[in-house]
């Protein structure tokens, strides 16, 4: 077995977005800097969908499609093993888990839905609210559960920048905003972000950062063509930390890049977008860290230009949510979760 060897199991694609491919990449970024080697098993369409595993081909196991068949391809070509498999995957539980025991010295499940049985070692969930309890009877006794925004894996960027941004935050402004609905957005909320903009009479700065590979990206830049109001588009962002730094708002859903924006007290006005991200929509407006606005195929472009134009006429509003959100994640979680897998 390889020393320091860590395989990674998700995928992306247009429908399934790149969060998991995203905190993963994070993760192994983090290893990579202690001197851990790290490889990537993933599925159709994943290549295609994270930019940022172009130039990393050679560390990737290309998958098939079956589901069930992936355990056994994952063995066939780890033939030295790893010290640890990290599994970041809805379609994963214990059934296809416990194969992995036969290469795999240790298992880190990474999830937010606790609904059903893990074969695992470490299990991460990063979402405000939960419990460790609520994986009870889902994970082996000898388990160790990690949850909250403490262990969200964020760049160091984001930690970089978080002091400074901060303290610009304590000055009431609005003047750049931010659209980011994930990396495929499948639903084109980024374009109905825009359209309320529009409607709203903003005319400022406006920042929209999507993946190349989004299927709604060539109906985005059209829209943008047709607006009067100044847009940047950024495909494949390589950095997310300095936009979002650099915005005063954003306009965005409650997936993963939620602990991203909370670490920058970037105060956001959200729609859900998945079912997945009910609950973490939940727990952020209790805790008056975003302005939601709620299920996404409730709420129409006027809806929320009715919300931006309240916005432009009392930002000061955004300082309140900007400072509930700074106190939810520090953005020290990818290291904790390193020093917790070095630990035998």
């Amino acid at each position: 077995m390889a020393e320091n060897s860590a395989l990674f199991r998700f995928d992306a694609d247009a429908a399934t977005g790149g969060g998991h491919a995203m905190r993963c990449l994070t993760l192994a970024e983090t290893l990579e800097t202690a001197g851990w080697t790290c490889q990537f098993a993933v599925g159709p369409g994943t290549l295609d969908t994270v930019v940022a595993l172009a130039g990393r081909a050679g560390d990737c196991i290309e998958l098939p499609g079956d589901v069930i068949g992936q355990p056994d391809a994952m063995a066939g070509a780890m033939v030295d093993g790893c010290d640890v498999l990290i599994v970041d995957h809805y379609g994963w539980s214990m059934a296809e888990e416990t194969p992995c025991r036969d290469f795999a010295g240790r298992i880190l499940v990474i999830d937010d839905l606790a609904d059903r049985p893990h074969d695992c070692d470490i299990l991460l969930d990063q979402s405000l609210g939960r419990r460790a309890a609520d994986y009870t009877n889902l994970v082996p006794d000898r388990c160790k559960v990690l949850v909250g925004p403490a262990f969200a894996l964020l760049k160091p960027a984001f930690v970089e920048l978080r002091e400074a941004t901060l303290q610009r935050r304590a000055i009431s402004r609005l003047e750049r905003i931010l659209i980011t609905f994930g990396l495929t957005d499948p639903d084109n909320l980024t374009g109905r972000a825009l359209d309320a903009l529009a409607d709203a009479g903003w005319d400022g700065a406006t920042d929209v950062i999507l993946g190349g590979g989004a299927p709604h990206l060539a109906t985005v830049l059209e829209t943008v063509e047709k607006i009067d109001m100044p847009v940047d588009v950024i495909v494949d962002a390589d950095d997310m930390a300095g936009p979002m730094a650099a915005a005063d708002m954003a306009i965005g859903a409650c997936g993963t890049t939620s602990w991203e924006r909370c670490c920058l007290g970037l105060p956001t006005m959200t729609l859900t977008a998945a079912e997945n991200q009910r609950g973490i929509a939940d727990a952020l407006m209790d805790a008056g860290a975003v302005i939601g606005l709620g299920w996404h195929g409730n709420v129409d472009a006027a809806r929320m230009a009715l919300e931006i134009r309240g916005l432009m006429r009392g930002p000061e509003r955004l300082q309140a949510v900007s400072a509930a959100a700074a106190e939810i994640c520090d953005g020290g979680g990818a290291h904790r979760m390193m020093e917790e897998i070095g630990h035998d």
